[in-house]
């Protein structure tokens, strides 16, 4: 038998993922849906590549911070300059 561990580190018992099914059948009752604001830059705008020069250091504290943030090193950067030059506002 196969040992399954959540991200949380939950162990995912066949009691566990039979309440989920049911949890799953059922539409997920108590739960409550809520969706996110997609990136105005998602939405409205193509995607370029462009090549930026950054210091090794300044490169490895975007990784760190993206991965905190469980964000690709592009998408932390879009919000970073996304905030810093809009201040938050949509584009």
């Amino acid at each position: 038998m196969n040992k399954y561990v959540a991200a949380d580190g939950t162990v995912l018992t066949d009691e566990v993922i039979a309440q989920l099914a049911r949890e799953a059948e059922l539409g997920f009752p108590n739960s409550k849906l809520s969706r996110d604001e997609v990136a105005p830059w998602k939405r409205r705008e193509p995607m370029e590549t462009h090549s930026i020069r950054v210091p090794a250091r300044l490169w490895a504290l975007l990784e760190l911070r993206a991965a905190e943030e469980q964000l690709s090193t592009s998408e932390f950067a879009r919000q970073a300059l996304a905030q810093s030059l809009l201040g938050g506002r949509a584009a």
